[in-house]
């Protein structure tokens, strides 16, 4: 099984990326121009910005909140092509996949995916936090209402929809799935095309997707807009060390913006975190996302 993860090269950025300003004017670890240089930056300095740190007893229970529908999320050809940013792993992802949920007040359209992480398990690089809790990685699934464009999207206060996952070290030795051996080459600089080795539905694996928290916030890169519906699960995906070891080539390791103001906002659980019992993740979407960061790494060394 693979188990090397290795430097990313920083590329141009994908004109889909949430990241809309130009990618030289903001990075994550420089002070000339990490996270406390945004305020210059769009909507960065504004109120209702993300992440958060979700306390759950504060949260408002919603008994209407019922599970996520995800439509064709099992269709392993819709992940189309994988980038590195420079920033982030990035997936791009063809029509067809779809959410809806109560609460949401649209159809919604999966765009893309990328991670969030630190720098292993000693450092971890979820985005939110639970109850002053980070979680060793964030999967951050991008929709937009109705299939709008992201320009589009980016006009509507509602008009995307994130879903956001936690990844988290198992500490435990695990038997892992055998990675496929098929790992397309691509240059530096160029696009990776996935082989449809696995599906988005898969890389979740068994988290219960009826026990979420939901709230209004941000995109958490530059512009830093005002137009996300969160929906934030708070049972993690059990993962192995390696799978969180990522590093981006330079400083841009650390790929998470620190926590935002909560202000008069009201987050809301689902109706189903009243029950006590949480899922557990298998191995298998460990070993997915594992291939995918593996393709990554590997492709982009050829």
């Amino acid at each position: 099984m693979w188990l090397f993860i290795g430097h990313f090269p920083a590329l141009t950025p994908s004109p889909t990326s949430l990241s809309l300003s130009p990618a030289d004017t903001w990075c994550y670890e420089d002070p000339k121009c990490g996270p406390e240089t945004w305020a210059a930056l769009g909507h960065c300095s504004g109120t209702r910005q993300s992440p958060i740190n979700i306390v759950t007893p504060a949260a408002v229970h919603n008994p209407h909140l019922g599970a996520v529908s995800l439509a064709g999320y099992g269709d392993a050809r819709k992940l189309t092509f994988m980038e590195n940013t420079g920033k982030t792993v990035y997936v791009h992802l063809a029509d067809g996949l779809h959410l809806s949920a109560q609460g949401l007040p649209a159809i919604y359209t999966a765009k893309s995916f990328h991670l969030h992480w630190g720098q292993g398990a000693a450092r971890p690089g979820s985005e939110h936090y639970i109850n002053h809790k980070r979680f060793s990685m964030e999967l951050h699934i991008v929709h937009t209402k109705n299939n709008l464009s992201m320009d589009d999207a980016l006009k509507d206060p509602e008009g995307i929809a994130v879903l956001a996952f936690f990844l988290q070290v198992r500490q435990c030795g695990a038997m892992w799935a055998e990675l496929g051996p098929h790992f397309p080459s691509a240059l530096p600089g160029k696009k990776t095309n996935l082989d449809g080795s696995f599906s988005l539905r898969g890389l979740l694996g068994s988290v219960d997707l009826a026990r979420y928290y939901r709230y209004q916030g941000s995109l958490t890169t530059p512009n830093c807009d005002k137009v996300v519906v969160w929906t934030v699960f708070p049972d993690p995906i059990l993962v192995p060390p390696g799978v969180v070891s990522v590093e981006v080539e330079g400083k841009e390791r650390n790929n998470y913006r620190p926590l935002q103001s909560f202000g008069d906002r009201q987050v809301e659980a689902s109706a189903a975190l009243r029950v006590t019992t949480s899922s557990s993740s298998t191995s298998r979407p460990a070993a997915l996302i594992l291939l995918l960061i593996s393709i990554a790494a590997i492709t982009w060394h050829l």
